[in-house]
């Protein structure tokens, strides 16, 4: 029987039962030695996949429950004939979902969204999906990817500069060191320099894409900027002097739905299977049909902010967050590991029914279930 190695912030992971003996063991604590007689590794992004990790071992099959894969040295899987899978997407709508509420969160109760704009580097996935609940509640997005433009040639995607200007700006790039369109420390004093001083800045992407330095010189130079964190270079050894500047900071789970982890453990589950020539018999448990939100429609800023609350309110997370200020190097460490392998059940918009009085189109783009309240 196959021995299978994994992270236990996977859900679900009793599907690989049937196909294995499942080891649970957290993601920063793999070694050679952990690992040397497993056939298959199951991570998130906290585990380095690479030689250290895999060399002498019996490994065939390596899938990571996140879409991005930064933290997998893929060419010497290749070299070595290991089958890799990852699940782009998995987490779009989950993320997108974090950047929508810290938007609400920083921006005046009574303001309208209508009319701001919104420069998204990187529209992948994730930020395609960002980009379609942000242009849902009125603000308008500008596209920046050059990889895809370059693909493409469509004139839809404009230039890093003219992304920066915008009243929003938000990450969702992958971190690359080389390459044609490397990404380390894309954002620097320069780049914040084109940011409006009064700029809502996300990065919900990876910490080594941000210079941290001149992110904190601009915040301080900047007073009126609103800056949201969740990606930190140096995971989990993160910037204090950084995370004391910020408006709101989040330990890396802007992807952490559990819709989202559910999507991405069933794409796993089902690349396994078509590699080892299986029957998938996927199962997870029915999810309910509550709850259901009756809310009001005359004022449609406080049911905006009312409903995306009620699923997602990252104001939670930011205040778990910040108490790691007043801790020692290495017990902020280990608070910020306990905050993500402890991190609450959060539902996607999409598994919220909500009942309503008159009509508002909002919901349905949102991705929410509405019913017309009788």
């Amino acid at each position: 029987m196959n021995k299978i190695i994994a992270d236990p912030n996977i859900p679900l992971l009793e599907n690989f039962d049937s196909i294995g003996s499942v080891i649970q063991a957290p993601g920063r604590e793999w070694t050679n030695d952990l690992i040397r007689d497993a056939d298959i590794l199951l991570m998130r992004s906290v585990t380095t996949v690479n030689a250290d990790l895999l060399q002498g071992s019996q490994v065939k099959f390596v899938g990571t429950a996140t879409s991005g894969f930064d933290h997998v040295d893929r060419q010497y899987l290749d070299q070595h004939g290991i089958h890799f899978s990852f699940c782009p997407g998995s987490n779009a709508n989950s993320v997108a979902e974090y950047v929508l509420s810290a938007i609400l969160v920083v921006t005046e109760p009574k303001r309208s969204l209508q009319g701001m704009t919104a420069g998204i580097i990187g529209c992948g996935h994730v930020g395609g999906r960002v980009a379609e609940l942000l242009q849902a509640v009125g603000i308008t997005a500008i596209l920046n990817d050059p990889p895809l433009k370059d693909q493409a040639g469509d004139a839809k995607y404009r230039s890093l500069e003219e992304a920066l200007s915008a009243d929003i700006v938000t990450l969702h790039i992958p971190l690359a060191s080389e390459g044609q369109y490397p990404t380390r420390a894309l954002i620097g004093d320069q780049q914040l320099q084109l940011m409006k001083p009064d700029v809502i800045f996300i990065n919900a992407a990876r910490g080594g894409v941000v210079d941290e330095a001149a992110l904190i010189k601009r915040i301080e130079d900047c007073p009126q900027m609103k800056t949201v964190i969740d990606c930190w270079e140096n995971e989990p050894a993160i910037n204090h002097d950084l995370l004391s500047s910020v408006t709101l900071g989040t330990p890396h789970i802007a992807g952490y739905s559990y819709d989202g982890k559910v999507k991405a453990t069933k794409m796993l589950y089902e690349s396994l299977c078509g590699f080892l020539g299986i029957e998938s018999n996927w199962f997870e448990p029915a999810g309910s049909e509550e709850p259901i939100e009756l809310v009001d429609s005359d004022n449609e800023n406080q049911i905006l902010r009312g409903l995306v609350f009620s699923c997602y309110d990252i104001r939670v997370d930011d205040m778990n967050m910040k108490k790691i200020m007043s801790l020692s190097v290495a017990d902020s460490k280990k608070t910020f590991d306990q905050l993500r392998k402890n991190y609450r059940v959060r539902n996607e918009f999409g598994s919220v029914r909500v009942k309503i009085v008159g009509h508002d189109a909002r919901l349905n783009a949102l991705g929410f279930q509405s019913i017309k309240a009788p």
